[in-house]
């Protein structure tokens, strides 16, 4: 059993040589190299800052390790700044450069324009400028570009066709074809001599330096990749195309598909370049090594409990095979005459329960339920008149009064008749006596 450290030589990708990377002839990318190309196309283009920001360096190394062991990896989670520092990476890391000191003499010989600092731009400069841009242009397609190797060559058609649809969205991910250029050339230039890489790291169209070799790369691709466009495209295809570097991208898709199903069996690149003529890309934004995301599933919509008791109802219950069901023969007897009999049994024994558990509950006025319980409203009450309540307090005072003043008159009669009685004894006799009688008869 090989060791984990055999098994990591044995896939691994970063630092390999790119001939043995792509030795097969297929023209199929490196597998993260055409997995962040499609990422980044269909996630960072508007992403500001690309390229240039740095991600967690833990993130980074997990997903490098993944590659180098041999795994997928899920770019989604990790983030674009990851895919765009892989894709760097990659380059940064190939034993020997895309530009050695080999190529510093070839590109030393671009043409330059040497301006003035106090000249002003008018019609003439901006012309004689446009004309250099595009003698630089024609050097860099026919002398700096057949100096690389087939390897080299594919590999930075593919990738600056995804620069070039980033440097169409400038004004929103603030990276443009110079920007581009000075991130990107650090990554491509390598010699013995550090002081050196960092002076052919600089760009622009006054210089001749990596730096502007790739600013090149990014403005004039459909010109300057010519020649391999057409080898991997086709003659055809590629008058009939548009835009060369979408299409380019396109094939990207297509390699992620074709290796993502296991239909690489030594087949070259133009074979699966002629399946993706007839089949159409992918409409939908992948978020995994190009491939769009499965669709998920539709979820009902939730309903209450109250009304998924009222309006399902319970199955109905089928007895099991040798009964009798309601005088059916189950054995004998057709399934539907077995339900129908199960369904009339099922009724007559609710309608009998019912009856007696109304037999049994004594009717009440007021329904209530278990769980909540039902009560009356009161009605207001309406406030009594202070002039009602006064008036009924003072009538028993009142008879009161009018008993104790007839008792005091009786008494004051009673006096009075007493008085009189003595007055009248003292007086003569005679007509006296009469009065007497007279008042006690009174």
């Amino acid at each position: 059993m090989p060791s984990p450290e055999h098994e990591i030589l044995a896939t691994q990708i970063f630092g390999v040589p790119l001939d043995t990377l792509m030795q097969d002839n297929t023209g199929l990318l490196p597998q993260p190299v055409r997995e962040c190309i499609s990422f980044i196309r269909y996630n960072g283009l508007t992403t500001e800052g690309l390229f240039r920001r740095s991600p967690p360096s833990t993130a980074l190394r997990a997903a490098k390790d993944m590659y180098n062991r041999g795994h997928n990896v899920d770019l989604s989670l990790s983030g674009v700044h990851v895919a765009a520092v892989l894709l760097k990476l990659f380059f940064r890391e190939l034993p020997s450069p895309v530009f050695g000191s080999t190529s510093y003499e070839t590109i030393l010989a671009l043409p330059s324009v040497q301006r003035e600092a106090d000249s002003e731009p008018d019609s003439e400069v901006t012309e004689v400028a446009r004309q250099m841009d595009t003698v630089r242009a024609r050097y860099v397609e026919e002398v700096v570009l057949p100096s690389l190797t087939f390897e080299y060559r594919q590999l930075l058609c593919f990738t600056c066709a995804l620069l070039t649809v980033i440097a169409r969205n400038k004004e929103i991910n603030r990276m443009s074809a110079y920007n581009l250029a000075v991130v990107w050339a650090p990554n491509l230039a390598r010699s013995a001599n550090p002081v050196v890489d960092v002076a052919m790291c600089s760009a622009g169209p006054h210089s001749s330096t990596v730096g502007s070799v790739i600013q090149i790369f990014i403005q004039f691709f459909d010109s300057v990749f010519g020649a391999e466009i057409e080898m991997i495209l086709g003659k055809e295809r590629k008058a009939m195309s548009a835009d060369l570097a979408t299409e380019m991208l396109n094939v990207v898709d297509s390699m992620n598909r074709t290796a993502n199903l296991a239909h690489v069996n030594q087949t070259s690149v133009f074979d699966y370049l002629q399946e993706a003529e007839t089949s159409p890309v992918p409409p939908a934004l992948p978020t995994r090594h190009g491939v769009p995301p499965p669709v998920p599933p539709k979820v009902p919509p939730r309903v209450p409990a109250r009304h998924v008791a009222e309006s399902v109802a319970p199955p109905p219950v089928v007895p099991p095979k040798d009964e009798v069901v309601s005088g059916v023969d189950v054995a004998a007897a057709a399934p539907e005459d077995i339900v129908a009999a199960a369904l009339s049994a099922n009724a007559a024994d609710v309608v009998a329960s019912e009856d007696a558990s109304e037999a049994a509950v004594p009717p009440v006025s007021v329904l209530e339920s278990p769980k909540e319980e039902v009560t009356k409203p009161e009605e207001p009450k309406e406030p009594k008149e202070p002039e009602e309540e006064e008036q009924k307090s003072e009538e028993p005072v009142v008879e009161k009064d009018v008993a104790e003043d007839k008792n005091a008159e009786e008494d004051a009669a009673g006096e009075i008749f007493k008085e009189a009685s003595s007055e009248l004894a003292s007086s003569e006799a005679g007509p006296v006596d009469t009065l007497a009688d007279d008042l006690a008869e009174t």
